[in-house]
């Protein structure tokens, strides 16, 4: 059994202590990508994004496709920094969804988003992704709006620990670590923290005879940490089943 990410949501920033988290990655903005050839891969506008030095600065390249997809079906699968005469492949983009993959960005600001190498200075303008019908996702938006559309979210190792309140000091209900600990975001977010619920499983679902009822050992919810300290996700899922 193989699910696909079905949606994207629109975005709507969430702020820790009234700043907008800086970390996250560029999407359609279209509601669907249900049936959509036009956005498969490597999330990218066909002209490609101008790639820029520095906030307000000057345009250095472009990140951008480059080959014949009639000759190379791998095509929509190379995104590439085209700088003058050089073209540099780029591995810089994430995993979202079955066969789906969006560019990522470490930092964001006046307008402007960081991409590639994070010790390099690589920016785009959010004003033109907008504009080539694109828009950035803080990681937490992200997270929360494809919960639905996901076969579960899983812990990072070593795993997270649920509290009954969304802080590091509040009564720890349990541990929630490995793949039979599923993970359910509700939409309810203060700061990095999203209340959960979890499902303990006896067999993982997708490796198991058991029926649904008899597979599963428990249910609870709580609190979960599922943003870290640096703006990335603490949670993981598979991408088909």
């Amino acid at each position: 059994m193989t699910k696909k990410i079905s949606t994207l949501i629109l975005f709507i920033p969430i702020l820790v202590f009234g700043q907008t988290f800086k970390r996250g990655i560029i999407v359609p903005t279209i509601d669907s990508l249900k049936n959509s050839e036009k956005y498969c891969c490597v999330l990218s506008p066909e002209q490609g994004f101008s790639v820029f030095d520095k906030p307000n600065g000057k345009v250095i390249g472009t990140l951008k496709r480059i080959g014949n997809i009639k000759k190379d079906d791998q095509v929509p699968y190379k995104i590439y920094l085209v700088t003058g005469d050089k073209k540099i492949k780029v591995h810089n983009y994430r995993e979202i969804g079955y066969e789906l993959f969006a560019i990522n960005y470490s930092d964001s600001i006046q307008g402007f988003v960081k991409i590639l190498d994070t010790s390099k200075s690589y920016w785009l303008s959010v004003s033109e992704i907008n504009k080539q019908g694109f828009k950035t996702v803080c990681w937490l938006d992200h997270l929360v709006m494809q919960s639905e559309n996901v076969l579960g979210y899983y812990a990072n190792d070593p795993g997270l620990r649920l509290r009954k309140e969304p802080n590091s000091n509040s009564e720890i209900i349990g541990s929630v670590r490995g793949d039979l600990f599923e993970i359910k975001l509700i939409n309810k977010v203060i700061g990095q923290w999203c209340k959960a619920k979890i499902i303990k499983y006896r067999e993982h679902p997708c490796n198991t005879e058991l029926d649904e009822e008899e597979n599963v050992e428990y249910k609870t919810e709580g609190w979960l940490k599922v943003i870290d300290d640096d703006g990335e996700p603490n949670l993981w899922n598979y991408k088909g089943c």
